[in-house]
């Protein structure tokens, strides 16, 4: 299963994905420790990032 992480810095939003919960959360840790916010792992249910935005994005 497929994790994306979501999070915000004030002007940008990013769209990270992960292959396990335990790297996803991994990674949202590690955003909010950078100052990162409203850091959110969701289950990548819908199989891409643009079903979240309406809007295709970059994945990493």
């Amino acid at each position: 299963m497929t994790y994306l992480i979501l999070a915000r810095d004030g002007t940008s939003q990013i769209v990270l994905k992960r292959d396990s919960e335990d790297a996803a959360e991994k990674k949202a840790r590690e955003l909010k420790e950078m100052g990162w916010f409203e850091v959110e792992v969701r289950e990548d249910k819908a199989g891409s990032a643009t079903a979240l935005t309406g809007r295709p994005q970059t994945l990493q």
